[in-house]
């Protein structure tokens, strides 16, 4: 009978004991964009999910998944969002995330589908920022170099590229400008705006 107590009393005190252990902590996972859901960059120079999203939607103009009116009108203040929250430096990537998911939710599945399909990648958006007279090097074949970085040139090789770029027409990405990191997104909110009528 008293082992039996015992006993009892030993299992009650390690239930109370793991009952007040703290509880292991977890590390939060990190933001998943529905993007991913329809788009990949799985594939060889893809661009940003985001890119992707900005550049496809103005490929779609013309064809049968071209947004329209009612769409553009909800998808203006989205972009907007985009450039504001980039220029923030204390904007937390959780929040791109957020209304980059919420630029998606606002699209098709067929529209989501058709931007998948082209296959987006950092060369085509080196052409569209080339087409545009932005000036954009890329050291690497088929790699992007951010708008506006300008990292690794001394402010003599700085001014020299855009004295160059000045003589022969073209507008230069090379400064630390805010214009030049969202020149993409600007000209989709353009199109947009279009689209919606005003």
């Amino acid at each position: 009978m008293k082992t039996i107590r015992t006993f009892t009393l030993l299992i009650l005190a390690a239930s109370l004991l793991f009952a007040c252990a703290p509880a292991a902590e977890t590390t939060p996972a990190a933001p998943t964009s529905i993007a991913g859901e329809y788009l990949s960059t799985d594939y060889a120079d893809a661009a940003s999910l985001r890119n992707q999203l900005a550049f496809g939607i103005m490929q779609l103009d013309g064809g049968p998944n071209a947004i329209t009116a009612e769409q553009a009108k909800t998808l203006v203040p989205l972009w907007q969002g985009i450039i504001a929250l980039s220029g923030d430096e204390t904007t937390a990537s959780e929040e791109l995330t957020a209304v980059q998911d919420q630029i998606v939710t606002a699209l098709t599945p067929a529209q989501l589908q058709a931007i998948a399909a082209m296959q987006l990648t950092n060369a085509d958006l080196s052409a569209f920022y080339a087409e545009n007279g932005i000036s954009v090097p890329t050291p690497v074949p088929g790699v992007t170099k951010v708008p506006g970085s300008g990292s690794g040139k001394t402010d003599e090789e700085k001014a020299a590229a855009q004295a160059t770029a000045a003589a022969s027409g073209q507008t230069t990405a090379t400064g630390t400008g805010q214009a030049a990191k969202t020149f993409l997104f600007e000209t989709v909110i353009e199109y947009l705006q279009g689209v919606a009528g005003g």
